[in-house]
């Protein structure tokens, strides 16, 4: 006889596991939270104007339509497209300008499909050196090679023979420079361009260690033609402030290169046949922001963009020459603001005008309104981690404790540092007090505020370095000492930040 197998009429339990696991698929499991970081450039990296800034990062999230980036506040490029669903990896290039020395703010913003941000990166801050300022050729009779551009004039034994070009045309000729070019001392090497502008295409690099042939220079001596062979007609061109030369540079040729050997590097159009004084969005550049004032506090009314409207009638000029005043329809006064770094200027700089710059905005009115005062000449910068929204970490080393600052008890030193990060703010100040400890401190007695090195905070206000830095102090007597730090945000609103600072003393409870 046969033996008929049984079935369950219950499904296993694996069967159960795979069912709920379908159900909760189908439900939907909730969507990782959005991420933005910058991994380049490094928190306060540094750069020489004219260097080229590497941005790179990446932002997740399955609200993500598109990447910004950010430079001072200012949408500098977009990344549109993922590289992985729910994932946006960014990488580019910002050419470090010199009219903007000093700190600049990098952050990334993830953008939903509504155009708003749901996510951003933390802010990096890095610093733009000016230019090195070139040294004043002597009289010496064998001059030294040095590193510093167009001075270096020390002849070599035997000429070079070379190329130059014929001006504004492509062609060659013989002719003897008998000069060299390399990468400054302090470089590991410079870029070479198909022209001589900071923004046209790159063509290799010359490494440290590395000798070319100079074969002309252009009109104002801030680049170098050599011979490269990946350019055009075997030639390229160096940024005369990152390179060193050695021979007679006075007797270069002056080539004029030819716009037509690289198309992307030509400035827009000027599609409204516009008379100089005028700007044109700068080649390789989308758009420019155009706002209310010369600032990126004041609200923006339009853009310059390269498939657009690229060019306006110039009007004036900021007290600090940072920003052109500009025809913008739809501009309250039919006028409006761009930023200098993004356009390029045909027509005499000195001709024209300074225009008197609209108040600032304010968040809101306050109740007594501060009078109104001239803007001063020039108008003095702002930190860039001003445009971030306000925030402030401030403790002191090598103890800090929740709400005071023990010093000298039991044995603790009596020296210690400052420590300060604050974004959103103008301005920043630091004033040490003293009195009768309050409350927990009241066995505490007023300190001696003539014992504390260094006195620039004693009894006044001292300017503080924005977004941070320190301040060492040494405080050899007992007492009770109040450090203030007065802040005054981006928006106009102030707000005081104080720390108790306790010597010898304990608390009583």
């Amino acid at each position: 006889m046969k033996t008929m197998k049984k079935f369950s009429a219950r499904p296993p339990l694996i069967g159960l596991v795979t069912i709920a696991m379908i159900l909760l698929a189908a439900c939907g499991s909730p969507a990782p939270p959005p991420t933005a970081s910058i991994t380049s450039p490094t928190q306060n990296a540094q750069f020489q104007a004219g260097d080229e800034v590497k941005i790179e990062g990446k932002v997740t999230g399955s609200t993500v339509k598109q990447v910004d980036v950010f430079i001072n506040n200012e949408r500098y490029a977009t990344v549109d497209q993922a590289v992985r669903p729910n994932e946006f990896e960014v990488s580019v290039t910002w050419i470090a300008p010199a009219e903007i020395t000093g700190a600049s703010v990098i952050q990334l913003k993830g953008i939903n499909d509504k155009g708003e941000p749901v996510i951003a990166s933390d802010a990096i801050f890095i610093t733009i050196q000016a230019p090195q300022p070139t040294a004043t050729p002597t009289a010496a009779p064998t001059p030294i090679p040095t590193v510093a551009p167009s001075i270096t004039e020390t002849p070599t034994a035997a000429p070079i023979t070379d190329t130059a070009a014929i001006t504004g045309t492509g062609a060659t000729t013989p002719t003897t420079s008998g000069v060299l070019l390399s990468p400054r001392a302090e470089n590991d090497y410079v870029n070479v361009r198909e022209l001589p502008d900071l923004t046209a295409r790159l063509l290799g690099q010359i490494n440290k260690g590395q000798s070319v042939p100079v074969r002309g220079r252009n009109a104002d001596g801030t680049w170098y033609q050599i011979n490269f062979p990946a350019g055009p007609d075997g030639a390229g061109w160096v940024y005369a402030l990152v390179a060193s030369v050695t021979g007679v540079t006075t007797t270069l040729p002056v080539v004029t290169p030819s716009a037509a050997i690289s198309p992307a590097a030509t400035v827009p159009t000027n599609p409204a046949g516009l008379k100089p004084p005028f700007i044109k969005l700068k080649a390789g550049q989308d758009f420019a922001n155009v706002r209310t004032g010369p600032d990126t506090a004041y609200q923006k009314v339009g853009e310059l963009r390269a498939t657009g409207v690229n060019a306006a009638a110039v009007k004036g000029k900021s007290a600090n020459g940072q920003w052109w005043q500009i025809e913008f329809a739809g501009a309250p006064g039919g006028t409006a603001w761009v930023f200098r770094q993004l356009v390029d200027l045909t027509g005499d700089d000195a001709a024209i005008p300074v225009a008197a710059a609209p108040p600032l905005p304010t968040a809101a009115p306050t109740a007594t309104p501060a009078p109104s005062a001239p803007q001063p000449t020039p108008t003095p910068s702002i930190p860039a981690s001003a445009v971030l929204p306000y925030s402030q970490n401030v403790r002191f080393s090598p103890r800090d404790d929740i709400g005071d600052v023990p010093l000298g008890y039991q044995g603790q030193p009596k020296t210690a540092t400052l420590e300060w990060q604050i974004n959103g703010a103008t301005k920043a100040e630091l004033e040490i007090t003293t009195r009768q400890g309050p409350g927990i401190f009241e066995n505490c007695p007023p300190g001696n505020l003539a014992s504390i090195t260094p006195n620039d905070a004693v009894g006044k206000r001292m300017p503080l370095q924005l977004p941070s830095g320190t301040f060492q102090f040494t405080i050899p007597d007992k007492g009770y000492y109040l450090f203030t730090i007065y802040v005054v945000k981006s928006d106009g609103t102030t707000t005081d930040i104080p720390r108790n600072v306790i010597v010898d003393c304990f608390k009583t409870q």
